[in-house]
């Protein structure tokens, strides 16, 4: 019986001494001054006593614990000196004495890590200055290099802009000359001739190529014909109709304002005269609520309803906008002739 407790004993006492063999011998291995290195390039220099760990990159110490796996590594973990937890650093393995290989950091898996002896840090870091410094120089010749392809091209670049920019100047000119001589036949047509002849005057401050002058003089010629033919319908008018008499009075409204600027009416400067328009407008639908017949003047009412909904909606939208009083009286302008040309003397 005493034969068969001592077997046990033995057995037992063997046992402890070579799971203590095992674990002394990682303990022992992994002391030294270490090198990370993770896809080929250096990181951080490390030394492992029996009891600290040391950063040298960073100048931290810590204790550590170290911890065999089921899965042949072991782990790697630092004693946070606050609260005394353990904080995973890596898990590995050996593949030799010399290296080790990383599968996790900081409790994250992680590729083509290691660990790698070294005798002397201080060389070591040496080393690795001294080649950074000859990448870096390496580096900045090829910056260099790359920098003056750059600047050849650039140059090149340059010169091609340079020998494009009239063709491009040229063409934006045409393109902002038609628009605009385009938008003043328009105020010619509808009488504003005024701001016709004010964009006139600035479309031809902005235009040098002297290719345009002919048409500009052409258009400079309506507006003061168009001024002359206003002139004498105003010494001498003649109504037969309410639509004649209140045509004419939109027309002598329009003339008020092309004297009152000289034919030169800025941008801005239209948007007074919101009140007269108006107010015609007013008038105008006085008129036609007295002469209409009810049906009709009942359908043209709803239609002016409308009108104004949109025409509010619109002023709201363009109200931050240099020349949204102009055209808010623009378009009452507009209504008062649409009115007098479809509805009077129906």
């Amino acid at each position: 019986m005493l034969c068969k407790k001592l077997v046990s004993l033995f057995t037992i006492f063997i046992a402890v001494l070579f799971l203590t063999a095992c674990g002394g011998s990682i303990e022992k291995k992994i002391i030294g001054s270490w090198k990370a290195v993770a896809d080929g390039k250096t990181g951080q220099y490390i030394e492992i006593g029996e009891e600290r760990l040391i950063n040298r990159s960073e100048s931290i110490s810590a204790e550590y614990i170290l911890t065999e796996t089921q899965s042949d590594t072991f782990m790697l973990e630092i004693i946070n000196p606050e609260d005394g937890i353990p904080i995973p650093f890596f898990e590995g393995y050996f593949e030799s004495k010399d290296e080790i290989k990383v599968v996790k950091m900081m409790g994250e898996s992680i590729d083509n890590a290691e660990f790698i002896r070294v005798e002397n840090i201080e060389e070591e870091q040496e080393k690795d200055k001294k080649a950074q410094e000859a990448e870096e120089k390496k580096r900045n010749s090829k910056d260099n290099e790359s920098q003056k392809e750059q600047k050849r091209q650039a140059k090149q670049a340059d010169d091609t802009q340079k020998e494009t920019e009239t063709a491009e100047i040229i063409n934006d000119e045409l393109e902002r000359f038609t628009a605009a001589s385009e938008y003043i036949m328009e105020l010619i047509d509808q009488g504003r001739l005024g701001e016709a002849k004010g964009r006139l005057n600035l479309l031809s401050k902005s235009i040098t190529s002297q290719e345009h002058n002919s048409s500009l003089r052409a258009m400079d010629d309506m507006i003061e014909s168009a001024k002359y033919e206003r002139e004498q319908e105003r010494i001498s008018p003649n109504y037969s109709s309410l639509k004649e008499e209140y045509a004419h009075k939109a027309r002598m409204l329009d003339e008020d304002i092309e004297q009152k600027y000289k034919g030169d009416v800025g941008i801005g400067a239209y948007g007074d005269y919101l009140d007269d328009w108006d107010g015609l407008l007013n008038e105008v639908w006085g008129v036609l609520a007295d002469s209409m017949p009810k049906d009709k003047f009942d359908q043209l009412k709803q239609e002016q309803i409308n009108w104004v909904q949109e025409k509010d909606a619109n002023y709201e939208k363009a109200r931050g906008e240099i020349d949204a009083k102009d055209r808010l009286t623009n378009t009452t302008r507009e209504r008062t002739y649409y009115l007098i040309e479809n509805y009077l003397d129906l």
